[in-house]
């Protein structure tokens, strides 16, 4: 499903490549999954957001059209968030098709993120201090609480969209007066945690732990959006007890994505920020660090059990290609101010020079490069970060299969239109 997203294409491969017939589908068309070779057709069904009953009924009228005549296995793989709707009608779906989604009972124990601190809190699971006041009162009890600074998140959403840092109670309050709440249910207040960001991806067979990898974003775009566009696999261990002591109580039965925030001291313990019940933008990343998720979901689902594969490769790298570059730029000369002080002084004594007024032009010059460290400092990182991404490998350019760079046209007419990336690269 979701045929658009680079997670659907890294899926295809994985299978298709095995020699498993694949059917590609979204509620668009012309996606990715269109124009690969590993995708023998793809079709186009009703919109999940309009209708969900409808979308449903739509997906189940596909599932009969494409049904085989024959006893071949019968597989339906959700990839993003209709994961969680699928699982939540999965007795409509499977006397006619296998689901490879956890078992909905699971899901909504982790999903949205009020529902995962609940969990957590039960099962004495380390996460953030996290408060969700309904009322003026909670507000006010709350705040005698806190310690600045603190995030705003919304329960439900994904890639950090709407997230925003509070370094005050009035710029809480303000903050919270200009939420939707209606839209996008009772925001969540948690406590900023220092260090880094980690993503945990795994595959549980009825509770017990089989495969496992993790990495982190080396480089994001936009910087501080959270969007992974260089990402280096890192050794996992420091995060699977969190995960088993989590998942192991709900059964969990399928893929999982888990969300931490760890300072690097193996000495301290990580705190888990979010779990996501499907596959997740890094899909890429898992798959060349040696962990063939969407294959072992494959085995899960119709056999029941799931091969244990070798551990991950530590320090494999990938990138978005295009954006990982763009991003360092972007980064360079857009977030530190002395590189954008030098770009104005350029700016300004070029238009010294079209007015002939050339002793100030090199005046200006002359005082913009007086500290030659910084200038040096600011192309060695531009430096650094080309040298990282030429090290990475394309999560999108496939050599044997060539038309998919015709999806590269949906990430560039998102950026365009909305001026952000489309949620399945920002999703982590």
């Amino acid at each position: 499903m979701y045929g658009r997203s680079l997670m659907s294409l890294v899926i295809a491969h994985s299978l298709g490549k095995r020699g498993i017939e694949v059917i590609g589908c979204d509620d668009v068309d012309l996606t990715v999954l269109s124009f690969s070779r590993y995708v023998k057709r793809s079709f186009v069904h009703a919109a999940m957001d309009k209708d969900p009953e409808v979308f449903i009924a739509d997906l189940l009228a596909k599932v009969r059209k494409f049904k085989p005549g024959d006893d071949r296995p019968y597989l339906l793989m959700p990839v993003f968030r209709e994961t969680e709707l699928i699982a939540r009608y999965r007795e409509r779906f499977e006397p006619l098709i296998t689901v490879a989604a956890p078992p909905y009972e699971a899901i909504s124990r982790v999903h949205p993120k009020d529902r995962l601190f609940h969990t957590a809190s039960e099962l004495h699971i380390p996460i953030p201090r996290t408060w969700q006041p309904r009322t003026e009162q909670q507000l006010q009890r709350a705040l005698k609480e806190i310690r600045f600074p603190v995030l705003i998140k919304p329960p439900d959403q994904v890639g950090g969209r709407g997230i925003e840092t509070c370094r005050s109670a009035a710029e809480l309050r303000d903050r919270l007066d200009r939420y939707d709440a209606a839209r996008y249910g009772p925001a969540l207040i948690q406590q900023a945690v220092a260090g880094e960001d980690y993503c945990l991806t795994v595959l549980f067979e009825q509770g017990r732990l089989k495969a496992s990898m993790a990495y982190k974003n080396l480089r994001k775009f936009p910087a501080d959006a959270g969007a992974g566009i260089v990402r280096e696999t890192v050794d996992d261990r420091q995060f699977l007890d969190i995960a088993q002591r989590l998942l192991g109580p709900l059964e969990w039965n399928g893929i999982a994505e888990l969300d931490y925030r760890w300072n690097g001291n193996p000495d301290s313990v990580p705190k888990l920020i979010e779990v996501n019940p499907r596959f997740w933008a890094g899909l890429f990343q898992s798959v060349e660090s040696g962990i063939d998720f969407p294959w072992l979901l494959y085995e899960l689902a119709l056999t029941g059990h799931a091969p244990s594969p070798q551990p991950s490769q530590i320090g494999k790298r990938t990138k978005i290609p295009g954006l990982w570059l763009l991003g360092a730029i972007r980064d360079v000369t857009s977030s530190e101010t002395r590189f954008e002080q030098l770009r104005s002084a350029w700016r300004e004594a070029r238009d010294k020079i079209e007015n002939r007024q050339i002793n100030d032009a090199f005046q200006i010059l002359t005082r913009s490069l007086e500290s030659q460290v910084s200038f040096r400092e600011t192309i060695a990182t531009l430096r650094r970060v080309v040298h990282d991404g030429r090290s990475a490998r394309n999560d999108l350019f496939y050599r044997d299969d060539p038309f998919i760079v015709l999806g590269v046209m949906f990430i560039l007419a998102s950026l365009i239109r909305h001026r952000k990336l489309p949620p399945e690269i920002t999703n982590r």
